[in-house]
């Protein structure tokens, strides 16, 4: 079978790519975002593009010097996000380049991607739904893991232990071949994260908000949950792997369109709605500050911007936004946080009064 790749999906590739050689594909797992990553995909891209885009295709070209001629990849039919034409576009820039290559496109419908991996696997329909149950399994314990690492970062005794287990297990996780390896490593980081020493205190809590794919992929957003545990916050983030295809699943967009009416009365693409949402949530669950994360000139972030605003001026909660693309800078972006964290600690000690 021909080698394939697929766009880097933060902490989940290395599962992504364990269910795909499940399938029988054999799999060149993408390149992590590097700065060499940033700078060949920005520099065959057209400009004004989003910086996910400009990450994708760098990961591209270096898996194409590794034999790939084949790159799947999730995407829309519809909407406003500009996610739907990231296939089309690609492709067009790497034929200019001599790079023949062919993608194969999921449509977000679970249907369509069983029904299109039974084409592709000659795999009947019962194998393909049984790996994707254990595959939304498998999510779920990575955003378990991330989770105990959002509490343990700031609270832990001996700084820095709880992202050395984390990032032995993910960098173990994309070396893995089997599920019975991934078993073993499994039970092995939690027994590590269960051994960590820390300090049982409140904390003030912040919500991440935003993009999808800058939120999600720590190398793409400069870490910025590792930096806000550093500095004392523990992190909240709802927008995940399994939230946004169990969305899908559910059709939970109806729910979310109704309880942000007041603030906006149609869609606009992306995670725009659930940014409202989200922010929403998180100001009447007491949270401390909120935090939002797009790449830059993501319309629909850049959309309901002032929506946010407009909540963080009625509720009084500190609110950031964020924007990245591959001219930020790592020590423009830590004074920022680093001066968003004293207001959000002056914040939380003022509502704990």
């Amino acid at each position: 079978m021909e080698k394939i790749t697929f766009p880097r999906i933060g902490n989940y590739s290395g599962l992504l790519k364990i269910f795909l050689e499940e399938l029988g594909f054999e799999v060149v797992l993408p390149e992590k975002t590097t700065s060499k990553v940033i700078f060949e995909g920005s520099k065959n891209s057209p400009e004004m593009f989003c910086f996910p885009f400009k990450v994708n295709m760098g990961s591209y070209l270096s898996a194409l010097e590794k034999g790939v001629r084949k790159i799947f990849m999730v995407t829309a039919s519809c909407g406003s996000c500009r996610l739907r034409y990231y296939a089309q576009v690609s492709k067009k820039i790497l034929e200019e380049k001599d790079l023949p290559v062919e993608f194969i496109i999921f449509d977000q419908n679970f249907f369509e991607i069983v029904k299109k991996l039974n084409q592709l696997t000659k795999k009947s329909s019962l194998k393909i739904f049984s790996l994707i149950l254990l595959f939304l399994k498998e999510i779920r314990f990575i955003e378990k893991i991330e989770r105990i690492g959002f509490f343990l970062r700031p609270r832990e005794i001996e700084k820095g232990r709880t992202d050395k287990v984390l990032d032995d297990f993910f960098l173990k996780l994309e070396r893995i071949n089997s599920l019975k390896e991934l078993k073993e490593a499994k039970k092995e980081v939690l027994e590590k994260l269960s051994q960590i020493p820390f300090e049982k205190k409140k904390l003030p809590v912040v919500g991440i908000i935003g993009e999808f794919y800058t939120v999600i992929d720590p190398e793409v957003n400069f870490h910025v949950e590792k930096k806000l545990g550093e500095l004392g916050l523990e992190v909240h983030r709802d927008l995940t792997l399994s939230y946004h295809l169990l969305k899908k699943i559910f059709f939970t967009d109806f729910f979310i369109q109704r309880k942000i009416y007041p603030y906006l009365k149609s869609t606009v693409g992306g995670h725009g709605r659930d940014a409202i949402f989200e922010m929403l949530k998180y100001s009447k669950k007491n949270f401390s500050g909120i935090l939002q994360l797009l790449p830059f000139s993501c319309m629909p972030e850049v959309t309901v911007r002032p929506i946010l605003l407009k909540i963080h001026e009625k509720t009084g909660i500190p609110f950031l936004s964020l924007s990245f693309d591959e001219q930020t800078a790592q020590a423009g972006l830590e004074t920022r946080l680093e001066a968003f964290a004293d207001v959000v600690k002056n914040y939380f000690e003022k509502i704990e009064k």
